[in-house]
């Protein structure tokens, strides 16, 4: 047998015998001990493969060689199943390391179901409460705008009403002197009729006077000329 095939088969075997009898001294391997076995057991079968190959290259090479085939195949079937073995072993270990921390994470979700169940009582609680202080404040601005609609709506009709009456009072008064209007007329017409008799009259004392001015001056005229005439007679 090639040397290099013996010293792997060699290698491989002790591999494996170290692998089983720390199974067999070892009820339970741990998580990172599992994944370096099950990397160790695909080492394992490689290196049988190689060692399988390395022992075919050899037997064809020897005259009768079925025997030294028979043999190699049966190296390779064992190193093949012991590798099998520590890989089953090591999935074995994974997969009881995965339902533990699937039920640990179950346990914990289960555990931290009152305390979720408690912050979601408290934040529906709060959401209630918050929501019955916006809804109270919204009624609140609602009843202000009201209050402020009313009083707007008042104080336009109190405007309203306050033009109406100053429109009537007007139309009265405007009545009043339109119905007053002939009357006024005719007093007008007096007014300016009597104010052309006072005019007039005026006019004819001015007349009268400016008559008597002139008889009188007229009569001193003439009395002041007998009075020079009388002067030179004497």
């Amino acid at each position: 047998m090639h040397f290099r095939s013996l010293l792997a088969i060699g290698l491989l075997v002790t591999q494996a015998g170290v692998f089983a009898q720390t199974t067999e001294t070892r009820s339970q391997l741990s998580l990172q001990e599992a994944h370096a076995q099950r990397a160790r057991a695909k080492d394992l079968k490689s290196g049988a493969e190689k060692a399988y190959k390395l022992d075919i290259k050899e037997c064809k090479s020897k005259a009768i060689a079925i025997r030294c085939i028979s043999s190699a195949k049966e190296r390779r079937a064992e190193l093949v199943k012991q590798a099998d073995d520590l890989d089953r072993e090591a999935r074995a270990v994974e997969r009881e390391a995965r339902r533990q921390a699937v039920n640990a994470k179950a346990a914990k979700r289960e555990a931290e179901v009152p305390g979720r169940q408690a912050k979601d009582q408290a934040d529906v609680k709060r959401y209630r409460e918050q929501e019955a202080k916006q809804a109270a404040e919204r009624e609140r601005r609602q009843a202000g705008d009201a209050a402020r609609i009313e009083s707007h709506r008042r104080k336009l009709e109190a405007e309203q009403a306050a033009r109406q009456k100053k429109l009537e009072k007007q139309q009265k008064q405007d009545a009043r002197v339109q119905a007053a209007a002939p009357e006024n007329a005719r007093k007008k017409a007096e007014r300016e009729r009597q104010h052309a008799e006072r005019v007039k009259r005026i006019d004819k004392r001015k007349q009268d006077y400016a008559k008597k001015v002139k008889q009188r001056e007229a009569k001193e005229a003439k009395k002041k000329a007998a009075q020079a005439a009388q002067a030179l007679e004497n």
